[in-house]
């Protein structure tokens, strides 16, 4: 082999597109195509300058020292594989190729991990006949690439285990194809999988066998001491099988939640799911999952194992096709369960020279995280010895060695390995054999905890109360006081940062800080013993409830998306700040808490919803004023639940109280009077009372005027609007006119939004073209809710634009799935407008979608069904006329299309599907149709 390059190196990765199916079902005359793909590649590498240094089953692994000749090597293989005659049997190779520029460092003749690892992702996400190059190699080819070659920019994507998006550029050449399919990243697929900060340094193996795990098994737990990297782990694997899932992979944190009884819960807010009319919210998570496709992390279990084997007990009897990853201190202990103990790294042989050393898993790991904070750090035969001593003496625990790798900057790894084995005997009474791995990692902590001076070591364990992350903001409100000043934690911050006991990462203009689960453990048993843990406790929740309240009073303006999205992000200190509030039995902290909270059908991303009967139930809250909202959010729950008239009883209870007792706590300054007109409006919606709606909700916007907040007033003159749209035309336009002014001035996008959309709806018979303009506007803002979502799938019905239907009614669709709040008519609108938008290519799913709306499972058909009058008016009303007329539609061009008799035999398979079912099914085929029209738009 020639000489590898070293300095700056560009790799190649290749491999060939559907090969293993080829080698199934071809054998023979796939060793004759491989031996042909083979001596095309290796001509076209080194014809170009570059060396092959490894070959991995159907692809190679290549380093030249120019990115331009190993961009001319690439243009030359696919050409010369596109031009090759392929044995019949295999048909043409379709080869993907990942070009990526980096520092090419040997050690012992083989290239360092880093650059490498790039390169092969780059290439994974590629498609056969594509060539991708990395923005670190396009940075040094532009401009100088030879005629006919260009490259063309496909944006930033994030690649399985690197710490940050990449930019990817593919190869055009016009002898070759240009148009492929989206790539391959993690984007691609659904799911909240976290960008990784750090590389994953080993554990091939270990990936391989929790994979295959998860290939036999439904539920597979990674056990292991803390520090371990079972979580590390988990998401590597999660994204490594994530095209195996069509819903994709769901990391669901544990860590910060203290109740049992919220462990539903927590899995809830990750989908966004509540509970279904009848149901509990862990049976409605089972329904949810019930014909879903995903995998479900489980992060941090070791201290809720009851109710987690519960709800994966559950889920595992009903889903199956959900699989699920958990990782915990000890197993699950449920049915279909296989536990896999996740190891320690691979430790040095004694006596091992450079390459052993540089073959082992945990010295790998110390040199990449050494080199985070001293970039020239390598491995020599000066510091060889110490590294190993301290990859050793730490028995390769992962997060050990990185806390020992973070101090490189300060002291040399034999330095290390000396206080390493001081902290040791100190801890074991000079008892090597008796030292075990969570001792190992606590020696390490300690060590790295007296390394702290008084002042960081008091701020770290007063970092432990904050749950999930937290701002300097809250570090500075929570953690600063006797020997820490508001003026200094930024500084010690910084200091804790560096010293890798806390996790800094950038979310746009807010840096926000999280301890490592571990540390912050470490820092709860500290500030135990040293008795503050109550009292920051105490201050936290303070904190949170001011925070909620600031929130609430921010998000009726145009910065509501922004200031919500802070909201989501503080779901679990919010969650925790509650916990202490129930475990002490604070009714004034719960009570200002749950008051403080805007509602959760006005939040974003990861709402917090808290369940008012559990602070209802605290001792004094009956004679509590903040009862009064209490009871709101319990009737609010109720109308979810479709019980409409438990609701009224519980609104009328939040008024009486309120006259009892006085106002409660109330960022916006309302009074209870004014969410109940809200919130009877909704009631009146449910039960079909458009025009008795419309007024209640023209009661909540004045009301809302009259204290300052036109944000919500626009809210709520848009909902007005909507429900006058069927009813009083004249007055709908003039309420939306009147509400999107506010909206406009104000700012506030979701009332803007909402007041487009009921508009337009207003306008869609009197003047179509400017409703679809208006339409078109109210998608811009991209924040629509339920109410606006369904308000846009009538619209576009009425305007025949039935792409544009399909689209907002498969949101609507998939909110109403994790909501489980729908309201009957709503529903029935949304499929008749399906039906019927589906009927001209899809008839015989439109008839299956038509006998979803007979009625309940097993009912027979009605020979000529009718909507249900609404209670504004006897016999029927616009909206009732023109769902029928639809009906009437979608079933002649059925009859046309499949024949009666058909029509009627699809009907009935529609009735026998509950709602889960029927949402699943329907949501299926407008995908299907959505496709076409992109692909033929595409075209």
């Amino acid at each position: 082999m020639a000489e590898l390059p070293t300095g700056t190196v560009t790799f190649l990765f290749t491999d060939i597109e559907g090969s293993t199916r080829r080698w199934e079902e071809h054998r023979d005359a796939m060793g004759d195509a491989l031996a042909r793909h083979d001596t095309i590649l290796e001509a076209a590498i080194t014809g170009h300058g570059g060396v092959v240094f490894s070959k991995m089953g159907d692809g190679m692994a290549a380093a030249f020292s120019s990115p331009d000749d190993a961009i001319a090597a690439t243009l030359d293989a696919q050409l010369k594989l596109t031009e090759e005659t392929w044995p019949t049997e295999t048909g043409p190779l379709r080869v993907r190729m990942g070009l990526h520029t980096g520092q090419g460092q040997l050690v012992d003749g083989q290239y360092m991990n880093q650059p490498l690892n790039r390169c092969a992702r780059l290439m994974a996400i590629a498609h056969g006949g594509q060539v991708l190059v990395s923005g670190a190699t396009e940075h040094l080819v532009r401009g100088g690439l030879p005629e006919g070659v260009g490259l063309v920019d496909l944006g930033e994507h994030r690649l399985r285990d690197l710490s940050e998006p990449m930019r990817v550029f593919q190869v055009r050449h016009g002898s070759l194809p240009a148009n492929f399919p989206p790539l391959r990243s993690l984007e691609h697929y659904p799911g909240n999988l976290p960008l990784q900060h750090s590389s994953l340094v080993g554990r091939a193996e270990d990936l391989a066998r929790v994979a295959q795990a998860l290939e036999m098994f439904p539920v597979v737990t990674l056990t292991g001491v803390g520090g371990v990297g079972k979580t590390r782990l988990a998401l590597q694997v999660a994204a490594e099988v994530l095209p195996q899932f069509r819903d994709g992979a769901w990391l669901c944190e544990l860590a910060s939640v203290r109740d049992p009884d919220w462990v539903a819960q927590e899995v809830a807010g990750v989908f966004q799911v509540s509970a279904r009319p009848g149901l509990s919210l862990e049976e409605s998570l089972v329904a949810f999952f019930s014909d879903q496709r995903l995998l479900l992390v489980l992060d941090n279990c070791e201290h809720l194992l009851r109710p987690v084997a519960s709800l994966v007990t559950r889920i595992e009897g009903a889903c199956p096709g959900v699989k699920v990853l958990a990782t915990s201190r000890e197993g699950l202990n449920v049915r279909g369960e296989q536990i896999l103990v996740v190891p320690s790294l691979g430790v040095p042989d004694e006596g091992a020279g450079l390459e052993g050393l540089a073959t082992c898993e945990a010295v790998q790991l110390f040199i990449d995280r050494a080199r985070a904070v001293k970039a020239d750090f390598a491995l020599d035969l000066s510091n060889a010895p110490g590294v190993a001593q301290v990859c050793t003496r730490l028995d390769g625990v992962p997060l050990a060695i990185e806390l020992a790798a973070a101090r490189i900057g300060a002291m040399t790894p034999s330095e290390l390995a000396r206080r390493l084995d001081r902290r040791f005997r100190l801890l074991t009474g000079g008892d090597r054999v008796a030292i075990e791995r969570h001792q190992t990692l606590r020696a390490t902590i300690d060590w790295s905890y007296e390394l702290l001076s008084d002042p960081e070591r008091q701020l770290l364990i007063r970092l432990s109360v904050l749950a999930g992350g937290f701002t300097l903001e809250a570090a500075e409100a929570v953690c600063a006081g006797q020997l820490i000043e508001v003026d200094d934690v930024l500084d010690l911050l910084a200091t804790l940062v560096a010293r890798s006991l806390v996790v800094a990462t950038p979310t746009g203009a807010e840096t926000r800080y999280r301890l490592l689960e571990t540390i912050r453990q470490y820092g709860e048993e500290r500030l135990a013993e040293a008795g503050e843990t109550d009292p920051l406790r105490a201050r936290h929740a303070d904190y949170y409830i001011e925070f909620a309240g600031g929130i609430h009073r921010a998000m009726y303006g145009p910065k509501q998306l922004e200031v919500l999205a802070r909201l989501a992000q503080e779901h679990d200190n919010l969650l925790a700040a509650m916990a202490f509030a129930l475990d002490t039995q604070d009714v004034d902290r719960a009570m200002g808490l749950l008051c403080a909270l805007p509602l959760s059908r006005a939040q974003v991303d990861n709402p917090v919803d808290f369940e008012p009967a559990a602070v209802l139930a605290l001792p004094g809250a009956a004679e509590h004023p903040g009862s009064a909202r209490a009871l709101l959010e319990s009737a609010r729950r109720a109308q979810g639940g479709g019980d409409s008239g438990l609701a009224l009883e519980l609104l009328d209870r939040a008024l009486e109280t309120e006259q009892r007792l006085g106002p409660g706590p109330d960022p916006l300054g309302l009074g209870i009077e004014a969410y109940v007109s809200g919130e009877r409006g909704l009631v009146a919606v449910g039960t079909g009372r458009l025009a008795e709606a419309a007024e209640w909700s023209l009661d909540t916007a004045e009301r809302a005027r009259a204290a300052g907040l036109d944000g919500r007033a626009a809210i709520f003159l848009g909902r007005s609007a909507y429900y006058l749209a069927w009813v009083d035309p004249k007055a709908a336009i003039a309420r939306a006119t009147e509400g999107l002014a506010l909206a406009r001035r104000n700012g506030m996008p979701s009332a803007i939004a909402l007041n487009l959309y009921a508009l337009a709806a207003t306008l869609a018979p009197s003047d179509p073209q400017r409703a679809a303009a208006l339409l078109a506007e109210a998608e811009t803002f991209g924040v629509a809710t339920m109410n606006a979502l369904s308000a846009a799938v009538m619209t576009a019905a009425r305007l025949a634009d039935w792409t544009a239907a399909l689209r907002a009614a498969d949101r609507w669709l998939d909110l109403t799935h994790r909501s489980g709040v729908t309201a009957q008519s709503a529903m029935s609108e949304t499929f008749h407008v399906v039906a019927r938008a589906l009927a001209d290519t899809q008839p015989e799913p439109a008839a299956v979608l038509q006998g979803v709306l007979w009625g309940p499972p097993g009912q027979s058909s009605p020979a000529a069904p009718t909507p249900t009058p609404p209670a504004d008016a006897p016999g029927s009303n616009p909206r009732d006329e023109w769902i029928t007329q639809i009906r009437r539609d979608t079933s002649a061009l059925l009859v046309d299309a499949i024949g009666e008799a058909k029509m009627r035999e699809l009907r009935a398979e529609g009735e026998a599907m509950d709602g889960d079912q029927s949402l699943a099914y329907a949501r299926t085929h407008i995908a299907e149709y959505l496709a076409a029209i992109d692909s033929s738009s595409d075209g």
